[in-house]
């Protein structure tokens, strides 16, 4: 369920069955916050009539979930849901910092825009945060994504394709790990496109408090 490298996990198959059992890719899509009220969704993957012997297990510990075919395109899958997840954030943090620099109502902007075309599930969740510029204790941490968005990387390549609006998303996070903000919250890339100091504003929220 660890969102790995997907040939990694094929050799630990691999090993697995010449044992005489099986396994498959199923990682999990979601914060670590989301899986406890059973929101996250797990990308089930690998042979169906394995992926049949432990529907009991997914239906127990997983939120929805879906069977997305052969080994490997759970990894694929989450990977296409993590690409927007880095874009949209980025995204996300252009446009509360462009309404901060405008000297909009932050709140009304958020108010505004929640129920509108231009939304999304990562505006909703983290424009707020984005506003109050909160990055701790971070329900999804830098350190955490990063990874993921290196192996989208390499499989972007591998398809040929150029994805350069991604692109330009993994420079802020890789930007956000250069500057050792990999345990606040994935919202902080806010600061990194505005230009201001996360970490300097998360040490003075804590001497507030």
């Amino acid at each position: 369920m660890s969102t790995i490298d997907v040939d990694r996990k094929a050799r630990l198959r691999d090993q697995v069955r010449a044992k005489g059992g099986d396994l498959l890719d199923c990682p999990i899509s979601g914060s670590p916050g989301m899986v406890a009220p059973r929101l996250a969704t797990t990308f089930a993957s690998g042979d169906q009539a394995s992926v049949n012997e432990v529907k009991t297990i997914l239906d127990a510990i997983s939120g929805p979930w879906i069977y997305t075919g052969a080994f490997g395109t759970g990894a694929q899958m989450k990977y296409v849901a993590n690409l927007l997840l880095a874009v949209h954030s980025v995204a996300a943090a252009e446009a509360m910092a462009l309404a901060r620099r405008s000297g909009l109502d932050l709140s009304l902007v958020q108010q505004t825009l929640d129920s509108s075309i231009a939304s999304s599930a990562i505006w909703q969740q983290r424009g707020p945060v984005m506003a109050e510029r909160t990055w701790s204790p971070a329900p999804g941490p830098v350190r955490t994504l990063h990874p993921i968005l290196e192996q989208i990387e390499d499989h972007v390549a591998a398809t040929g394709l150029s994805a350069s609006v991604f692109a330009a998303a993994k420079e802020a996070f890789d930007k956000a790990m250069a500057d050792g903000w990999g345990d606040l919250d994935i919202a902080c890339v806010h600061d990194q496109v505005s230009g201001a100091s996360a970490l300097e504003e998360a040490s003075a929220l804590e001497e507030q408090a």
